[in-house]
């Protein structure tokens, strides 16, 4: 289930309608003219990637204690480092390498929950967590191919394509009679549904215009380090909701989780200072 308490396909087909929904009206008023083909079915395939890297993220998550599947997700900055590097040129310093360390550290703690195990009880490593690797290999992927187009496509040109990409493997895996039934529900539920467009819509629209026009303008490495800190955030809006709106949040704190999740931040602002500086 989602946190909004819908049905995991139901929000899937909104996470990737609305990114369509969006991406469509932005190219109905200005498509992009005398771009070639290529070049836009590259910026259609991050949406393709990174729709695929959901899936695989969900799936697992289904099965597996989010304290491991998470962690293994926030490791494509490392990929996207060293593919930079490969393909572009890219060589960071040993300070900025610290940095991408740092981050990704950082969001590694931030997911990771004190004394969790997985349902059956073990911690060893499984071939099926294979599957992680290859999402976060996917989305490091969709990072490096934006940063081939940014001079090619404008930042909004590549989030509108990148948002249909997404709508099409969304609903092509995800459009069934009982989800659409379920989605178009919620939809009409005038308390709830304002909530998940705008935070599983508009915003999710515009963090993608900014982490791409970060992307054209740096190393993308730094910038997938800190784009992939998410978890740090999330955190902190849930304990700080916890403390001062504990009726909106069903999530609870140990000491350890807390202390944990403090040196995690620290780690990543740790590697913003740094990039900032070095």
């Amino acid at each position: 289930m989602s946190g909004f308490g819908l049905g995991l396909p139901s929000f899937n087909l909104f996470v990737g309608g609305s990114q369509g929904l969006f991406g469509a009206v932005v190219l109905l008023v200005n498509f992009p003219a005398g771009v070639e083909f290529e070049i836009i079915a590259r910026a259609w395939s991050i949406g393709v990637l990174q729709a695929f890297t959901l899936i695989f993220m969900f799936w697992m998550l289904k099965r597996e204690d989010p304290s491991r599947v998470i962690p293994a997700m926030q490791t494509s900055p490392i990929y996207v480092a060293l593919l930079a590097w490969a393909i572009f040129g890219e060589a960071l310093s040993a300070l900025h390498w610290t940095a991408v360390l740092l981050a990704v550290g950082g969001s590694v703690l931030a997911s990771v929950q004190v004394g969790s195990l997985s349902s059956n009880r073990k911690i060893g490593f499984r071939p099926i967590f294979l599957l992680l690797a290859v999402g976060a290999l996917l989305m490091a992927s969709s990072q490096l191919i934006t940063k081939s187009i940014v001079d090619d496509l404008s930042t909004i040109h590549i989030v509108s394509i990148r948002g249909t990409g997404l709508f099409t493997v969304m609903w092509l895996v995800f459009a069934r009679p009982a989800s659409l039934r379920g989605l178009g529900g919620f939809l009409k539920q005038p308390k709830r549904a304002p909530w998940l467009i705008m935070a599983e819509g508009v915003m999710p629209f515009n963090g993608h215009l900014l982490i791409t026009y970060a992307i054209g303008k740096g190393p993308i490495a730094l910038v997938a380090a800190l784009g992939g800190a998410r978890p740090i955030f999330v955190f902190s809006m849930t304990a700080l909701g916890a403390r001062f709106a504990p009726g909106l949040i069903f999530e609870k704190f140990t000491r350890a989780d807390m202390a944990l999740k403090l040196l995690s931040a620290s780690m990543v602002v740790a590697a913003v200072v740094i990039i900032s500086v070095a």
